[in-house]
């Protein structure tokens, strides 16, 4: 089944596939065009998606006494 979904709130997309018939565990190839002048910053995109929290589980290897020169700004 090929459908195109326009100009749908973040928030409502699980119910507008329940509306169309799609069922709960099937599985969708999506692209997410941001229709705002603003789109959200790499950065948050990447924070949210959770690709990176294994990090947070991961020794601190570094710290400061390591720095050969300290960066001034």
């Amino acid at each position: 089944m090929r459908q195109i979904l326009n100009d749908i709130e973040a928030g409502k997309v699980t119910e507008e596939l329940r509306r169309r018939g799609v069922p709960p565990h099937q599985r969708l190839r999506v692209v997410v065009e941001s229709i705002e002048a603003q789109e959200p910053s790499l950065t948050a995109v990447n924070a949210a998606g959770g690709a990176f929290d294994w990090l947070a589980e991961e020794p601190d290897l570094y710290n400061d006494a390591d720095l050969v020169e300290r960066f001034r700004p």
